[in-house]
């Protein structure tokens, strides 16, 4: 729950309102709030967020490749490169903080990779945010096909102009 009264859903016909995509999100958030419950920690690492269960009393948290990790190994109480002694810099983010963040960077890379294609040409980044599958990158003015990546022409325009 948020914290709010009434926030639990309880009708599990509700949940078909959801769609798919926002289904898998809320069971993400879910497991996530669990396992933060549970004195589990998320790896603060970008791109990856691997729930974790360290062993207690143990500062040094490694993000095993084995069990779908990166291989980060951080420290448990300011969420940085793992290091010995006291943790340096300003004050280390609270706990919940840092795995806050480490959500949220992997949500926004998610999100730029179901929004973005990089130009065949000059490989930059290219978001579509409506409109048909014709494209035009703004770096090198190079129009393209959206759904094949091939250079705009008659044939994806008959075909694939709104997909």
């Amino acid at each position: 729950t948020a914290g709010c009264e009434n926030s639990l859903i309880r009708e599990l016909h509700h949940f078909r309102i959801l769609g798919d995509n926002q289904y898998g999100r809320y069971q993400q958030y879910g497991a996530e709030e669990c396992l933060l419950t549970a004195g589990g920690v998320l790896c603060p690492s970008p791109g990856c967020g691997a729930g974790l269960l360290p062993p207690e009393g143990s500062r040094k948290v490694e993000c095993d490749r084995r069990l779908l990790g990166c291989g980060f190994v951080f420290c448990r109480d300011c969420r940085e490169g793992f290091h010995e002694g006291p943790c340096e810099g300003p004050a280390a983010p609270p706990p919940d903080e840092a795995s806050q963040r480490g959500r949220w960077d992997r949500a926004s890379l998610q999100l730029i990779l179901e929004s973005t294609r990089r130009c065949p040409r000059c490989l930059v980044p290219v978001e579509r945010n409506g409109g048909c599958m014709h494209m035009q990158c703004t770096q090198c003015r190079a129009e393209w096909c959206w759904l094949c990546g091939a250079p705009w022409n008659r044939e994806c325009m008959g075909n694939h102009w709104f997909g």
